[in-house]
């Protein structure tokens, strides 16, 4: 009897052991149709799912300097790109998931979900990221793999390097932890589709798993290009350290926001994403060609302009002043009565993002 005891109770371990290994530690979600928006950059998609109150995904582009659309293909949410700029980091489109209830308003309690996204190409073509602040478990790629893996806080992404039609080591993982909603910036050219599959319809064999730390991962080396690329995010200027920016201009006498300076103050506001504590001010100057007193309120019309841009996409106010400069700080030789080119002018006529708290930056 003891022994049989014994044995039932080794069984039990067992069986308790191997479910632990296997038990999956997320939801699995099923596509089953478009409800509404299809090929649009807001889509409804009702859905079945090992969550009973899930009943709805609403997929959305919700910001960045590039759109797209989704549809449905078979159980997964597919995701189009429509850019009109080719290359990391201009073709940003950042999309949101939110998981919802039959009402298709209300917030499912907060679950724990895998997406599996596959094809991703490149060089410079594709890449996925994400917060790590969001709740992010970990990044999963196959090994070996054809993506690079970045790891700058607060953010992870996965690079595409080389074209691979379907492969399953262009595939990237995302698990997050007591989510209902996520949100994914995606870099895509234009045409370029990403399939997001949450029941392991593409599933990734031997996975490396990345958790987000600062410059670790077994795929990740400090030589990477794209790191290169993100140390130059600033500048030191004389005693000032600055967002390392091209030039943003205004149309003469003018101080509402042209079209072309909308791609770089969306990596202005990409970066203040990134460095969440990071505050700034906004330091807008002109050339000596008016009256000092009109060049004076000029610029401070600029610097607020350039702001509420910031504003509008929702940076905390606390996080952004504004000031205008006039004709008093200019970088050669053009002051009154000096007669100068069109291009030394121009020079002046400049705005700049002076960081306040360099000590935030990692």
């Amino acid at each position: 009897m003891l022994f049989l005891q014994f044995r039932n109770y080794v069984i039990y371990i067992f069986l308790l052991i191997s479910v632990g290994i296997i038990a999956q530690d997320y939801q699995l979600v099923t596509v089953l149709n478009v409800v509404s928006g299809n090929e649009t950059n807001n889509t409804l998609f009702q859905v079945s799912s090992s969550i009973s109150s899930l009943k709805y995904i609403r997929a959305q582009r919700i910001s960045g300097p590039q759109d797209g659309i989704f549809t449905q293909n078979n159980d997964n949410i597919r995701y189009t790109s429509i850019s009109a700029a080719s290359g990391i980091p201009k073709n940003l489109s950042k999309i949101r998931f939110t998981f919802l209830q039959a009402d298709k308003k209300t917030l499912i309690p907060l679950n724990n979900f895998r997406f599996i996204i596959n094809d991703i190409d490149g060089p410079n073509n594709e890449a996925l990221a994400t917060n790590c602040t969001t709740n992010l478990k970990f990044l999963g790629t196959a090994k070996p793999t054809n993506l690079t893996i970045i790891n700058l806080l607060p953010t992870i992404i996965a690079v595409g390097t080389v074209e691979e039609n379907e492969g399953s080591t262009s595939r990237v993982m995302f698990e997050f932890n007591d989510v209902a909603v996520v949100e994914i910036y995606n870099y895509a050219n234009d045409g370029y589709l990403k399939d997001f599959d949450m029941n392991d319809d593409y599933p990734i064999s031997k996975p490396v798993f990345v958790k987000c730390k600062s410059y670790t991962s077994s795929i990740y080396t400090e030589t990477d290009t794209t790191f290169q690329q993100a140390k130059v995010e600033f500048r030191k200027e004389k005693n000032k350290l600055l967002i390392n920016t091209k030039s943003i201009y205004f149309d003469r006498d003018k101080y509402t926001i042209r079209e072309d300076a909308i791609s770089e103050l969306e990596n202005i506001y990409q970066l203040l994403l990134k460095y969440s504590k990071l505050k700034i001010t906004i330091g807008a100057h002109t050339d000596s060609r008016a009256p000092d007193d009109y060049n004076l309120k000029l610029s401070a019309k600029r610097a607020r302009s350039t702001m509420n841009w910031l504003l509008n996409k929702q940076i905390d106010a606390s996080r952004i002043s504004a000031k205008g400069y006039g004709e008093t700080q200019l970088i050669n030789n053009c002051s009154n009565g000096v007669k100068c080119s069109e291009e030394e002018h121009q020079q002046n006529r400049r705005i700049e993002f002076v960081i306040e708290n360099p000590e935030v930056i990692n």
